[in-house]
């Protein structure tokens, strides 16, 4: 199913008109007819606003894939759009570029990508899929999120070291990227725990300085090793949430 076609079943689902639902994104129903029949797509913020108005699975606007040919070659692509972005600093690599760097036609890039901003969905949903799944099994029984974050997170992170260090030094990508994890965690935490006014505060603040954290260390040509960042936050972090305040 293309994203057109999810966005109308989405509005539809909603009870929506194009109106309604383009008022709620802050954009044109012009835009939303245009999406809706496949004349434009959204970009990856804009993907990414519709999730998280709406409470959607981060994967909404993906389709499942079942030959093990997609999969080899979505891995290509994928492959070929982080080496993109290691070569280039300030400007977002283009299906042309990535195609290039993959040794495939841009006809054949755009069978599975049809612009970047889809690269772009699909690239944070993979880098992010295993630390989601893991975090998520971790929040269900746990509360203190800054050990999850030390003992169960920090590893994850420190393996996918070399695209989480391009996510957060490219100018073009790191804001996306930075408001695709704070909404996804702060989502996932909220789904498994109430939390009341002031732990919700709690919790903002503590999004924001984990973020700060990772960003800090992964923005670094050479991240320092793993047991000396996890140190690092036990002794910087010594407080549990509840006691931030």
């Amino acid at each position: 199913m293309i994203i057109g076609e999810r966005i109308k079943l989405l509005r539809k689902a909603k009870k929506l008109t194009q109106t309604e639902l383009a008022k709620a994104i802050f954009v044109s129903y012009q835009l939303v007819s245009k999406w809706e029949r496949n004349l434009s797509e959204p970009t990856a913020e804009m993907m990414f606003t519709i999730i998280d108005k709406y409470q959607l699975p981060f994967d909404f606007f993906l389709d499942p894939v079942t030959q093990q040919t997609q999969y080899t070659a979505k891995e290509v692509i994928l492959n070929a759009f982080l080496e993109s972005m290691i070569a280039s600093y300030d400007k977002r690599p283009t299906i042309k570029k990535v195609a290039q760097v993959a040794s495939l036609e841009p006809e054949h890039v755009a069978l599975y990508f049809a612009n970047s901003d889809e690269l772009i969905y699909e690239f944070f949903n993979e880098v992010d899929r295993n630390i989601k799944i893991e975090i998520e099994a971790q929040i269900v029984s746990h509360h203190d999120l800054m050990t999850i974050f030390i003992n169960n997170m920090a590893p994850l992170l420190y393996d996918k070291r070399v695209q989480l260090h391009v996510l957060y030094t490219r100018p073009y990508i790191k804001g996306i990227w930075l408001a695709f994890i704070k909404s996804k965690y702060k989502r996932i935490f909220l789904a498994h725990h109430q939390v009341d006014e002031q732990e919700g505060l709690a919790l903002e603040y503590l999004i924001e300085v984990l973020t700060a954290f990772i960003s800090v260390w992964l923005s670094q040509p050479n991240p320092e090793p793993l047991a000396v960042f996890q140190n690092r936050m036990r002794c910087v972090t010594g407080k549990p949430i509840n006691q931030w305040l």
